[in-house]
């Protein structure tokens, strides 16, 4: 888990992954992180515009609320494998982000 600072600035906080299994952004609440009062836009693939008008994003986060691709693991691998980015409509936002891979297959060692 990585905690990240999102700005008005987009930021890449997940490059694409051929093996995710899981992402997962996280808006921390205010509850917890007092300045945690604006709304994160998020959007695979390019950086999104931080405006509720703009139809570049993919999902909208607000203060403790969460979204991604395949966030709780129901599928066996994310369907979406692309670069995550974020962006805020105000600075100093604070967010989790995980990302977990699909395993390996465990093969018999020949002896």
């Amino acid at each position: 888990m990585s905690r990240i600072i999102i700005g008005t600035t987009p930021v890449q906080v997940a490059r694409y992954n051929p093996k995710r299994r899981m992402l997962l952004a996280e808006f921390l609440p205010s509850s917890i992180i007092a300045g945690n009062v604006g709304l994160i836009f998020g959007k695979f693939g390019s950086a999104p515009t931080a405006s509720t008008g703009s139809p570049t994003w993919d999902f909208l986060l607000n203060a403790g609320s969460s979204n991604g691709s395949n966030s709780d693991e129901s599928l066996l691998e994310a369907p979406d494998k692309r670069d995550l980015w974020l962006v805020s409509d105000t600075a100093a936002q604070e967010v989790n982000v995980v990302e977990h891979n699909m395993q390996e297959p465990v093969t018999p060692s020949a002896i």
